[in-house]
């Protein structure tokens, strides 16, 4: 690492804090950033609130965030970090923070790449304030971590590698949310006719898996789908508690909190042996593919009908009964347009391949990550197994 020198990460930017509150939430105006928007280093607005414009100003008097802050979370989901885009009028939410980098010291990229290093984790464990209720960062501490970075064409040639791969995982996402769109839409205008017990099965069968002899599983759970990026592939005797085995085709519908739709299409199971959390309902079609049973499961009102079921009980742990989502009705594969149910497939194969694609990607890009920014692998390997 010759050419790299130590730096404190107060040298590298300005830090600003965001505000201690939460204003009213609003359908539209200005973002209010949430430490939920931060989703693998990137920023997602989907999750993010608004503000009324009115408000604006009193939620920005610390600072306006610009193209190219590094935005993090000091409570809470510490190591969570994104890149703040161009154009977007935001301010920041509670427990989120910034870092305004200065250009003629570090790439704002490169910034990113650096605070989402297994180097720079291990400086958040070091200096995390373990709290009661909350673990956070002390940002007046912050700027004197200390830590190594290359100079300026180094920085932007890493950051130019990682984010090639960073941005082929955007746009295949983006192929993918747009195809499992019109795959709904396909079938968004057909009439509810049968129950979903008409046309589809229930899976019970349940496995310890610390009794399991296999060394490697592959684990739906909530988290993992919230992530998106596939199953968790882990040790069984990890798992603590009974799960589902799926053994074939099939599509995962989360029975907890409707109001937040999670549904599942797993058309080819993988190479571990599939095991499915509880908190999902393991549907296995009779009448149709995976696929369009994910679709016809998928729609807004189908989620609005279980939602319905939960009306009444509180709390954040609302569950739906298996036997009333079987009774919820959806359209009759049977009777729609065969030309359509093709189309709805290759929708779903389209997004599916996109979606695998990514995980090679990810993969790929969290080898080089730790190796680049620790200086021990040169640009040209780098790009090599990049496939740059």
């Amino acid at each position: 690492m010759a050419e790299w020198r130590e730096v404190s990460f107060g040298d590298l930017g300005t830090i600003y804090d965001g505000p201690h509150a939460t204003p009213v939430r609003r359908e539209t105006g200005p973002y209010f950033l949430n430490i939920s928007s931060l989703k693998d280093g990137r920023l997602d607005l989907a999750e993010s609130d608004h503000v009324a414009e009115e408000d604006f100003d009193r939620w920005t008097r610390r600072v306006v965030p610009q193209g190219g802050d590094l935005l993090f979370s000091y409570e809470t989901r510490l190591g969570d970090a994104a890149l703040m885009p161009e154009g977007v009028r935001a301010c920041l939410g509670r427990r989120m923070a910034l870092m305004r980098p200065n250009r003629e010291v570090v790439d704002p990229r490169f910034l990113l790449y650096c605070y989402l290093s297994p180097a720079f984790k291990r400086l958040i464990e070091q200096n995390t304030v373990h709290g009661a209720t909350v673990n956070r960062i002390a940002l007046s501490t912050m700027g004197a971590w200390s830590l190594q970075i290359p100079a300026l064409p180094n920085q932007r040639a890493i950051a130019e590698v990682l984010g090639a791969l960073d941005d082929k995982i955007a746009s295949n996402t983006r192929l993918a949310t747009t195809a499992d769109a019109l795959a709904r839409a396909l079938l968004a205008l057909a009439e509810p006719n049968v129950s979903v017990s008409e046309i589809a099965t229930q899976s019970r069968l349940t496995v310890n898996p610390e009794g399991m002899t296999a060394l490697r599983v592959a684990h739906f759970s909530l988290p993992a789908f919230d992530v998106g990026t596939g199953p968790e592939i882990v040790d069984p005797k990890t798992i603590k508690s009974n799960k589902f085995m799926v053994s074939e085709p099939a599509v995962l519908v989360s029975k907890l909190n409707p109001r937040f739709p999670r549904v599942w299409n797993l058309p080819r199971l993988p190479d571990e042996p599939a095991l499915a959390s509880t908190e999902f309902v393991v549907l296995v079609p009779t009448a149709c593919s995976t696929t369009v049973l994910w679709a016809l499961t998928s729609q807004p009102r189908f989620g609005a009908a279980l939602e319905g079921m939960v009306a009444g009980t509180s709390g954040s742990h609302q569950r739906v009964k298996p036997a009333e989502m079987l009774a919820t009705l959806v359209p009759d594969p049977r009777r729609l347009e065969p030309s359509w149910l093709a189309q709805v497939d290759a929708l779903g194969a389209r997004s599916l391949a996109a979606q695998a694609e990514n995980v090679t990607l990810a993969a790929t890009r969290d080898t080089l990550l730790p190796q680049l920014m620790s200086g021990k692998l040169s640009m040209r390997e780098a790009a090599e197994m990049a496939g740059l």
